[in-house]
């Protein structure tokens, strides 16, 4: 189990007018949630890492690079929580980053090629990469201490349940159109050794993964146009079941909550919000949506259970812009807009403290 820190803490960071690289420091209620930013990779826009607190209702920007006097890099990807460290896979820098939560400073960096999603067991923490394999990192010492062989192309979700770990095998990149090979499997590995136990086969193209302890939920994307995305279910045997459509997903107890984004003819974006309640298997409308103009990611808070989707902004012809800040919407449980908070460019990953 990942725990989490209690009481009050003290975060370093850097406002927004503080432009001579000099951090301040100021005290926050434990009580938020990490917003990372994943930059844009075309645009030469670096990620970055934003709190919001709960207790105030303020964002404070910019908290890792006013931390540590630099920027968190190249599309960071993925974070956890592990024991007050977070993990962060930034892609593009070919790291792993470790820091502490508490006050944000760097504790360290694991050397991963192409890391792209994470999971903990408490004691290790997973890393899938676009090399084709899983590597382990102890999350004590920050130390890799096994590696698996390439088990499959572009791994994208991961994570762990009964001394096993799932993998997700997204795709094979290729050079010509449609320039990706969409792949249909979860990758089963044991968890001490990382070798490969079995392959499972799920809706085409798999991205996210949760675990609850005894079922896994599967958000595979499709492929954008006649296959559509798909919410499936590995049960405790590795059997796989249908639940609904959807592209990505957050989990609160027995309520799955989905976003599914769909796209017209002109690649404008249709995208709808439900609740599945995973005991019955009855299917809500969740809230209309209109405050979000392109979603990036969604995750609940397990204290309060209020939902929060991020979203990028519009941009020229009225589609999403990854070169301007971002911003996450903040809805009660029963789908009421509650407010609106500017983040950095790409908000991908809600990390709640």
């Amino acid at each position: 189990m990942v725990l989490l820190m209690t009481g009050v803490v003290m975060l370093t960071a850097c406002n927004d007018d503080d432009d001579n690289g000099q951090p301040y420091s100021y005290v926050i209620a434990n009580h938020g949630v990490f917003v990372v930013n994943e930059g844009s990779y075309f645009s030469q826009i670096n990620g970055s890492m934003d709190f919001l607190d709960f207790t105030t209702w303020e964002m404070h920007r910019n908290i890792f690079a006013g931390a540590n006097g630099r920027s968190l890099g190249g599309t960071p990807n993925n974070a956890i929580v592990n024991n007050g460290r977070m993990f962060i896979a930034v892609h593009d820098e070919n790291r792993v980053e470790c820091i502490l939560c508490p006050t944000q400073r760097t504790l360290g960096t694991i050397p991963v090629m192409a890391p792209r999603e994470l999971a903990t067991d408490g004691r290790y923490v997973y890393v899938s990469s676009y090399t084709g394999k899983v590597t382990k990192i102890d999350a004590w010492t920050l130390t890799v201490v096994a590696e698996s062989e390439v088990v499959g192309s572009n791994l994208e979700g991961i994570a762990v349940r009964n001394g096993h770990v799932y993998v997700c095998n997204a795709y094979t990149p290729m050079t010509v159109a449609p320039y990706a090979d969409y792949e249909n499997e979860v990758l089963k590995l044991n968890a001490g050794t990382l070798e490969r136990e079995r392959f499972i086969t799920v809706a085409a193209n798999p991205n996210q993964l949760i675990s609850d302890g005894n079922n896994l939920y599967l958000a595979s994307w499709g492929d954008y146009g006649s296959v559509p995305a798909t919410i499936q279910k590995i049960d405790a045997d590795d059997q796989v079941t249908t639940l609904t459509n959807g592209r990505m997903m957050a989990l609160s107890g027995d309520s799955l909550f989905v976003v599914n984004t769909t796209y017209d003819a002109n690649w404008n974006e249709v995208t709808t919000y439900h609740v599945l309640n995973l005991r019955t298997n009855i299917e809500t409308n969740f809230v209309q949506g209109s405050e979000v103009f392109s979603p990036g990611t969604i995750g609940v808070d397990p204290r309060s259970k209020e939902v929060f989707i991020t979203s990028y902004s519009e941009g020229e012809g009225g589609y999403a812009s990854y070169t301007v800040d971002g911003y996450v919407c903040r809805y009660s449980s029963a789908g009421n807009f509650i407010g609106r908070y500017t983040t950095g460019v790409g908000p991908g990953t809600l990390v709640f403290f």
